[in-house]
């Protein structure tokens, strides 16, 4: 059972739809097994901008990678302070790849090998010339050490 409602994943393939050819990024705030508080948040992806000021450093651009406007997390973290509603979902497209967990994917999500949000799961779209072809959920698993993809 995905912990979003179809509104919401409707909401999710649009915005992957809108920005390709590059990847879209967003998150959802919520509790798990609930959806009527949830509040979905599309992000900007400075990736491009990110890619342009230092290419050595961020060396992919947004076809294949995405960076969250800091100050967009920062508000949106307050929210999350501010509502008592935890992180539920980070989402992201591939844009002309399929949806997984890419070790990209696993890397921005982590710190020193542990989740920076192991209640969170990650959404991720696969977008194929403009068309939603596939998702896929992913949830920490704490014994493996890595993004198991969940059933559905």
């Amino acid at each position: 059972m995905s912990p979003l409602a179809k509104e919401q994943l409707d909401e999710i393939h649009r915005h992957a739809v809108e920005e390709y050819p590059f990847e879209c990024c967003g998150i959802v705030i919520g509790k798990v097994g609930q959806n009527d508080q949830d509040i979905l948040f599309r992000c900007t992806n400075i990736q491009n901008k990110l890619h342009e000021k230092d290419p050595e450093t961020f060396v992919r651009d947004a076809r294949t990678a995405y960076n969250i406007d800091p100050m967009e997390l920062m508000k949106i973290l307050k929210e999350v302070e501010s509502k008592q509603l935890p992180i539920k979902v980070f989402y992201h497209s591939h844009p002309e790849h399929d949806a997984y967990f890419s070790e990209e994917d696993s890397r921005m999500a982590l710190f020193d090998g542990e989740p920076n949000y192991p209640e969170a799961s990650y959404l991720v779209v696969s977008v194929y010339d403009k068309k939603i072809r596939d998702q896929a959920m992913f949830n920490w698993n704490p014994e493996a050490k890595t993004f198991d993809r969940a059933p559905g």
